[in-house]
């Protein structure tokens, strides 16, 4: 492993990984529960929608990945 990737798996641990990925998936949800929720009822948001659909996928990898990522840290505790 290069010292680049070293530096970055030991700067991002499962858990933040998937906070982050959560984080992700909150902000890009968030406008369209809001315009669902306080906006015109004959509003059309396209583009709030396509947030939504991109962040959901992107917040789901992420979190599998947090989760492989910390179930690798526990493993590596316990071999110890």
């Amino acid at each position: 492993m290069s010292r680049v990737e070293e530096a970055l798996v030991r700067r991002w641990s499962g858990q933040r990984i998937m906070a982050v990925s959560t984080g992700v998936g909150l902000v890009g949800v968030l406008p369209l529960l809001l315009y669902i929720a306080i906006g015109p009822a004959d509003g059309n948001p396209i583009g709030l929608g396509l947030l939504a659909m991109a962040a959901i996928p992107l917040a789901g990898v992420g979190i599998a990945v947090g989760a492989v990522r910390l179930l690798v840290q526990l493993f590596a505790r316990r071999g110890r």
